[in-house]
């Protein structure tokens, strides 16, 4: 019995002592960080020292590749009495942590900052119960690949204040915060990588930049790019119409405001019988090619105020006349309409399109569309066609439907002969009432001049009979 009521004190106490931490919490705040005052006095032959305020808790300082595994030796440290520490100011041309001694070590907070370090190697070990990792401040330029893939408990990485150009590979899943501030050489592509994952929180977002890839040809306006941009396209997904797909475009620099992604939206072959609508903020581009749209009535509303690029063909679309009065009329860049069942192109329409010199800008695509061809379009869509086949590359293709026979090659005298001998007729009437008219102003100015001076009227006045409004005159 005795023995019994031994062993549940013990076991009491045993659990009392796990219960009680064994630091103080408070050396904990930013995965161990320690001042300078901290170090060991400059005098002191090792670099290395544990705290008396801080159980199990060592700083070192000054570090170089010479006095490295010396100053650890000499601080005495093993895996029970060291579970969080701090090098300041190591000079090291590698930090190679599959060293026996980061083995021997079973440090949970692990701090080295402050320093000049190019790179990390090795790898941590697959046992590592290192939750908080800081090598801040250290120039470090890069990490081997599998560097930090075994901290499974890792809930806390901070790179800032270093030259790394991409996120260094670490555990794949569980909830992390990190700290990639202030790496100027980072690439957007490496970032967006850590974005795509949802257990990652990012700290300092403000302070958070990367560099614009060659990969990606939106990043084609600016070389730093802001996280919070980055986050964007991560909104652009969610907000895509249904059965399309949805990628920024570019991104828009204007003077004092905040930067801002275009989106380019596919739609081709959705089976879509209208233009989507709304549309996804921002978007400039949209491709709709190879559905049953009939209208482009939709570009009126609010949602394509931003829209530049329009690719139409294959469709059923009837008229380009819903583009009068819209902001897509004014601002788009490329519009395409080929291959539907236009049949007329009203000119006063295209003739407020202010076209550019540069091929480059501006165009538009109406090929393999069979117009209704008359006299207006021989002598005014045809004359406007040529005049701007630069902008209208497929200006070649468009042909008349009641008529074999290209637009472009269109004879005005055939087509508007009847119309114009009717011009005419019509010029000689006009030419003949005129000459009445006169006529009969000056023969009634002249009878009025006889019966003045002479008292009565000449003939024929004298003949007609006399009508109700005689007496006017009399």
């Amino acid at each position: 019995m005795l023995v019994k009521l031994l062993s549940i004190w013990l076991l009491f106490i045993h659990s009392s002592w796990e219960m009680i931490p064994d630091d103080d919490s408070s050396c904990y705040q930013q995965c161990f960080h320690q001042p300078p005052e901290a170090c060991p006095n400059p005098g002191s032959a090792c670099r290395c020292r544990q705290l008396t305020n801080c159980k199990r808790a060592a700083v070192c300082c000054d570090i170089n590749d010479d006095n490295f595994q010396d100053a650890l030796k000499c601080g005495n440290f093993t895996a029970d009495s060291v579970e969080a520490l701090h090098i300041r100011n190591a000079t090291l041309d590698e930090l190679n942590i599959s060293l026996p001694l980061w083995r021997r070590l079973r440090l949970r907070y692990m701090t080295i900052t402050d320093g000049h370090i190019r790179s990390v190697a090795g790898e941590f070990a697959k046992h590592s119960v290192v939750s908080c990792l800081n090598l801040s401040s250290n120039g470090i330029g890069k990490f081997e690949r599998r560097a930090l893939v075994y901290l499974h408990n890792l809930s806390f990485l901070d790179l800032s204040r270093n030259n790394l150009s991409e996120v260094p590979s670490f555990k794949m899943e569980g909830p992390m915060k990190l700290d990639i501030s202030e790496n100027p050489s980072m690439m957007c592509s490496s970032v967006q990588k850590a974005l795509n994952r949802s257990d990652i929180t990012f700290i300092k977002e403000n302070s958070t930049v990367c560099f614009k890839s060659t990969e990606y040809h939106w990043f084609n306006s600016t070389d730093i790019i802001e996280l919070s941009q980055l986050k964007r396209l991560q909104e652009i997904e969610t907000e895509c119409y249904k059965n399309c797909t949805c990628k920024p475009h570019r991104l828009d620099i204007v003077m004092g405001k905040s930067p801002t992604f275009t989106v380019a939206m596919n739609c081709s072959g959705a089976k879509m019988l209208s233009l989507p609508v709304p549309l996804p903020l921002n978007t400039d581009t949209l491709d709709v090619s190879n559905n049953n749209i009939t209208s482009l009535k939709e570009l009126s509303h609010e949602s394509y105020q931003h829209l530049m690029f329009l690719y139409a063909d294959n469709n059923q679309i009837r008229s380009i006349q819903p583009l009068e009065g819209t902001k897509f009329m004014s601002n788009f860049d490329t519009l395409s309409l080929r291959n539907n069942k236009i049949k007329t192109i009203e000119t006063y329409l295209l003739s407020n399109i202010r076209f550019y010199r540069t091929d480059s800008t501006r165009h538009m695509n109406l090929g393999l569309n069979k117009l209704t061809c008359d006299c207006s379009t021989a002598r005014d869509f045809k004359v406007w066609l040529l005049t701007k086949f630069e902008h209208i590359r497929d200006y070649e293709e468009l042909w008349c439907d009641n008529m074999n026979v290209r637009v472009i090659d269109l004879d005005e005298t055939k087509l508007c002969q009847g119309e114009q001998e009717w011009t005419d007729y019509i010029y000689y009437v006009i030419t003949v009432e005129v000459l009445l008219l006169v006529g009969l102003i000056a023969k009634v100015s002249y009878d009025y001049w006889v019966f003045k001076t002479s008292g009565y009227l000449p003939w024929p006045a004298s003949k007609m009979p006399k009508l109700p409004c005689d007496w006017l005159c009399e």
